[in-house]
């Protein structure tokens, strides 16, 4: 990539170059062009689509300046001399910037200073030497980013990224531009001429002009030898589904049920209740449409990256608060799912996820494993995500006002409800993703950080559930099989961790505290408390692990950035609101611990 930067350069004039009007071409109708078939990053989709990642890898943005991306791309295509000058590319990280040597009062700089900024320069041929090295840091990330903006936007320019003409005689063969200096007899001369009258319509903002070569251009497309055609009918329902956005409309849908939910909890009218959950239910419709119509488009499950697994996220909390209400009658529970709901779909939403339909990598394709595999798993995730918001409640009214037994009670058995079932849910999805294992791997288990952690994690959920046991019920045969379970796990530990260094003593000493944490420690608030610990377990496994540790046979789909600086945030935050919780609920215990009383006898010694 390097060197398409440093002909980009050597092709640069000094001459200014005109930055395109804020007049847009509104008279415009794309309608005609958006749902064209083309080839890129290995699929089929409609230009409507590629246009709106092209624009976001570019911008940051599907509708930059409030644009239609098909406008945008097309411009860029047709217009480039144009554009080169226009501030696209963002980088608003100060210190990135002060690498670079940018100005620090700008945030968005063009293709044309960038190519020719000497700094970044060498700092993109830095970055591409560490990265066939090993691993790079993260400025070299960044830069490299910025030099993948830079060498998409160079092919827009130079017409290489629609690729209409399909192969002849390869049905997985790679498609191809409208060169525009083919002979005059080849098969594709109608689709160039038709294409050339739509690059003239679309500069002279020729509304008919242009309707009319955008159909010409389709009827010569169609009209041309290909070894395979997508489905017309995928490729309208791929435009539909962009336009619809129907994951941002059910979050916003879902916001406005833990609303109303919120608010039949304090009003308490029969009605109120009804509405909440028939605004939730409106919510979960929307997002099971939404991953209907993703299936379908994409031909698989949406199950193979973090943005897909936070929609089965959402999904789930949805499913179980909607099975949840017919075991369980609260009011709580349309506002707990309908907020987490709202809130994976806003993380999906919101942060820098890949959105778009990609293909998914082979050894998740291979095997009908990951179809059952994915969502068991994030379903329980689910669950346990409800259980843990009802254990952030307990605590919390637990601590403040614990005279109310009958509001705790209440919380206490929805919250073992819900860890019930979703470590039912957990354990289903780690031995479905041991039968994928080993269809696709040739081993159920190997001791992968992603199926060490979902074991920690289980572990932990089980140390919940069987504390709360009745002891008197259990016989003392079964702390023996006990004692020697944990020695036997305790042994295969040890051999794993050999040889055992003074960095891993800590880690070994931390584990043993938790341990015995999650197995003394009993009680309303304790189930609740470590709920909330055995959470964050399930959080490593699925965030840390690919973020953090960034390792194993599980660090496909996903990738590293500001997601670490923020879990730790976040569970810093949590764990310092939990542990003050704590403080504040045993000190009330221990004031309201009975001590024994100080009498006097009859001859006034005491008693």
């Amino acid at each position: 990539m390097i060197p398409h930067l440093i002909v980009s350069l050597a092709a640069l004039t000094a001459n200014a170059v005109a930055v395109p009007s804020d007049e847009t071409r509104r008279a415009l109708r794309f309608d005609a062009i958006r749902g064209m078939c083309v080839q890129f990053d290995g699929r089929y989709q409609p230009l409507d689509t590629l246009a709106r990642d092209v624009a976001r890898r570019i911008t940051g943005t599907s509708e930059f300046q409030n644009r239609d991306p098909v406008e945008l791309l097309l411009g860029w295509t047709f217009d480039p001399d144009k554009w080169e000058s226009t501030p696209l590319i963002a980088i608003r990280n100060a210190e990135l910037r002060a690498a670079l040597q940018l100005p620090a009062a700008r945030l968005v700089f063009s293709y044309r200073e960038l190519v020719a900024h000497e700094p970044l320069r060498k700092l993109i041929i830095d970055a591409s030497r560490a990265g066939s090295a090993g691993k790079p840091d993260a400025l070299q990330s960044k830069v490299s980013k910025i030099n993948d903006q830079l060498v998409l936007l160079q092919d827009v320019f130079h017409g290489e990224v629609i690729r209409p003409i399909p192969h002849t005689t390869d049905p997985v063969g790679e498609w191809m531009t409208i060169a525009p200096g083919r002979a005059a007899g080849s098969p594709d001369a109608a689709a160039r001429q038709a294409w050339d009258a739509v690059r003239v319509a679309f500069r002279a903002s020729d509304s008919p002009r242009f309707d009319s070569a955008c159909a010409e251009l389709t009827a010569a497309l169609n009209s041309l030898p290909s070894a395979y055609q997508p489905d017309g009918s995928i490729l309208a329902t791929e435009v539909h589904y962009n336009r619809l956005h129907p994951f941002r409309t059910a979050w916003m849908v879902m916001s406005l049920g833990a609303l109303v939910s919120a608010t039949a909890a304090m009003v308490r009218r029969r009605w109120f209740d009804v509405l909440s959950i028939v605004v939730l239910i409106a919510g979960f419709g929307l997002l099971t449409y939404g991953m209907s119509l993703r299936w379908t488009i994409a031909g698989r499950i949406p199950a193979s990256n973090m943005f897909e697994s936070l929609l089965f996220v959402s999904w789930g909390t949805g499913a179980a608060a909607i099975l949840a209400g017919l075991f369980v009658r609260h009011r709580a529970i349309p506002l707990i799912a309908s907020s987490m709901g709202a809130m994976a779909l806003i993380l999906a939403d919101c942060l820098p996820l890949d959105s778009f339909i990609r293909p998914a990598a082979p050894v998740l394709m291979d095997t009908i494993w990951m179809s059952i595999h994915v969502p068991v798993i994030m379903v329980s995730y689910s669950v346990l995500l409800l259980a843990v918001l009802v254990a952030h409640v307990q605590v919390g009214v637990m601590a403040a006002a614990p005279s109310r037994t009958g509001v705790i009670h209440r919380m206490d058995a929805m919250h073992y409800w819900l860890v019930q079932a979703g470590s039912i849910l957990l354990f289903a999805g780690i031995a479905t993703g041991s039968m994928w294992a080993a269809s696709s791997w040739g081993r159920y288990w190997g001791w992968d950080p992603k199926e060490v952690w979902s074991l920690v994690a289980f572990l932990g959920y089980m140390a919940i559930l069987h504390v709360r046991i009745n002891h008197e019920h259990v016989p003392g045969w079964a702390y023996g099989v006990g004692l020697l379970l944990s020695m036997t796990v305790f042994a295969i530990i040890v051999s794993r961790m050999s040889p055992v260094t003074s960095g891993k003593l800590p880690a070994m000493a931390g584990t043993f505290l938790a341990v015995g944490l999650f197995v003394l420690a009993h009680g309303e608030f304790a189930t609740a408390f470590k709920s909330i610990l055995a959470f964050w377990l399930i959080v490593m496994t699925y965030v840390g692990v690919n973020y953090v540790l960034g390792t194993g046979l599980h660090s496909y789909g996903f990738g590293a950035g500001a997601v670490v600086r923020y879990m730790f945030l976040i569970g810093g935050i949590d764990l310092a609101i939990v542990g003050a919780c704590t403080i504040i609920h045993l000190v009330r215990r221990r004031s309201r611990l009975p001590t024994r009383p100080f009498a006097l006898g009859a001859a006034g010694n005491p008693v």
